[in-house]
């Protein structure tokens, strides 16, 4: 052989070599390619919230499409039952019918975790991956071996692979691909791919049961915050007439009208009256939040001069700041007749007033009001606690309450400007408080249209509607 003839071999030899290795590295990257792409889909589709059934079934799909395999399932666990249930299984369109014969036994299918022969068993208990070329040890006892048999073969399914869904070691499910060839068929770039997708399986079904539980959990607290203010508005409202009687008589007592009461005996029942009195206004708190959150807060709207609105809760207040050693003053001023509930606003203006009062011991409080023809602007300014400004955010949401105002009362409720916010929000206006600073005082205000808006009288007659729907 010539020196020519043998270059011209090992040319050809060196050419076959590089062809080989361009072909295998072509196929690895169009393995990944594909792999990533149905990552990128996997991870996507995770990304909803989804319960473990409606994920799987998407699952699934995509995974036997991108991989044109045979069939995809996916199990998950019932712990409560200690068993593996089937949630979603993806096949061929041209090997569906066959799959329909044992459709109804799949969708009973519950293998126990304990069951010795049933592959999936096996798999979840041991946590590693198994694989079988007969379909039947995956749906064995349960399943009659002559239809799985048929199945397979009409199926053309050479090759049953079994991953277990782990994360951290706790198992959540199982993923089986069937294929139309042997597992060692494949090259390690395929078997690396499946690898990489039962990690994203496992991490999706994972977030998908802990997603459903989450449901759960929040539908039970749901129920269980039902009940409580169910047990709210029965408590409330068994309290409030004894209670409305017992500062009827007391107040009539003070008042001497069951005959002259001593001297010692009249501080007494004035404290007792005024502690009544603060019942019967938590009470209304309890009641009015209850209403809130059972969507019955209805508004009864009536014309009065807002005036005669502040100036009833000066009055009434007035002996609470004196005893105290607080100056209460009403820059009086007339105000124009305003479409309002008359009771719900008077709440508002008693409970900014009554704050006032208790935040600014031996202080003084000050309340003013002015309209300019559209609204009503009501201020409440104090020379008590103050209010941080990081606070003043969050200060009207429910049970919140300022460090500095804790302080000085620990027993309020953190309900009052919750509650005096929706009043005024549901009356068309907006309630704000504006403070320098603990212990620089604190300036309550809200502003109410002085007409009824058509929309908040309509949303008011539907709710009522709604209401004696209910009752019926």
């Amino acid at each position: 052989m010539t020196t020519r003839s043998i270059a011209t071999t090992q040319d050809k030899q060196y050419l076959r070599k590089i062809n080989e290795e361009l072909y295998k590295r072509n196929f690895e990257l169009a393995v990944k390619n594909k792999t990533l792409t149905l990552l990128r889909v996997l991870y996507e589709i995770s990304t909803h919230s989804l319960g473990p059934e409606e994920l799987a079934r998407k699952l699934t799909h995509e995974i036997r499409v991108a991989l044109n395999l045979q069939m995809v399932s996916i199990f998950v666990i019932d712990q409560p039952q200690k068993s593996v249930l089937p949630v979603a299984l993806s096949t061929l369109e041209a090997i569906q019918p066959h799959v329909n014969v044992i459709e109804d036994d799949l969708a009973a299918l519950n293998i126990p975790l304990n069951e010795k022969t049933n592959i999936l068993a096996q798999v979840v208990r041991a946590k590693k991956f198994k694989q079988s070329k007969r379909l039947y040890p995956l749906l064995q006892p349960f399943i009659a071996k002559t239809k799985v048999d048929q199945l397979q073969t009409d199926a053309h399914i050479d090759t049953c692979l079994v991953f277990p869904l782990r994360i951290a070691q706790v198992v959540q499910g199982v993923l089986v691909l069937a294929l139309d060839r042997p597992y060692n068929s494949l090259n390690q770039y395929e078997k690396e791919a499946l690898d990489s997708l039962v990690d994203v399986v496992a991490v999706a079904l994972d977030k998908a049961v802990i997603y459903r539980e989450l449901q759960k959990a929040n539908l039970h607290l749901k129920e269980l915050d039902r009940a409580k203010s169910e047990f709210m508005s029965i408590a409330s409202h068994q309290l409030r007439t004894p209670l409305a009687g017992i500062m009827g008589y007391l107040s009539m007592m003070v008042d001497g009208d069951f005959g002259v009461v001593n001297k010692e005996q009249t501080p007494v029942m004035k404290d007792v009256l005024e502690a009544t009195k603060r019942l019967i206004r938590m009470v209304n708190i309890f009641l009015n939040v209850t209403r809130i959150e059972a969507g019955r807060f209805i508004l009864n709207y009536t014309k009065v001069p807002f005036h005669e609105v502040i100036e009833a809760m000066y009055k009434e207040l007035k002996p609470t700041a004196d005893i105290k050693h607080v100056t209460l003053t009403y820059n009086r001023t007339l105000l124009p007749e305003t479409e309002v509930d008359v009771d719900k606003i008077k709440d508002v203006v008693l409970n900014l007033i009554d704050n006032a009062i208790k935040y600014s011991p031996k202080g003084s409080v000050t309340v003013s009001a002015e309209s300019d023809g559209k609204k009503v602007h009501v201020k409440v300014k104090d020379t008590g606690v103050g209010i941080a400004k990081e606070e003043a955010r969050n200060l009207f949401s429910k049970f919140v309450r300022g460090s500095g105002i804790a302080r000085v009362e620990p027993n309020g409720s953190g309900l009052g400007l919750f509650i005096a916010k929706k009043i005024v929000e549901e009356h068309g206006g907006r309630i704000w408080v504006e403070s320098e600073g603990e212990g620089a005082g604190s300036t309550f205000q809200f502003e109410i249209p002085l007409k009824a808006s058509t929309q908040a009288l309509k949303k008011v007659a539907e709710m009522k509607a709604r209401v004696r729907q209910g009752a019926k």
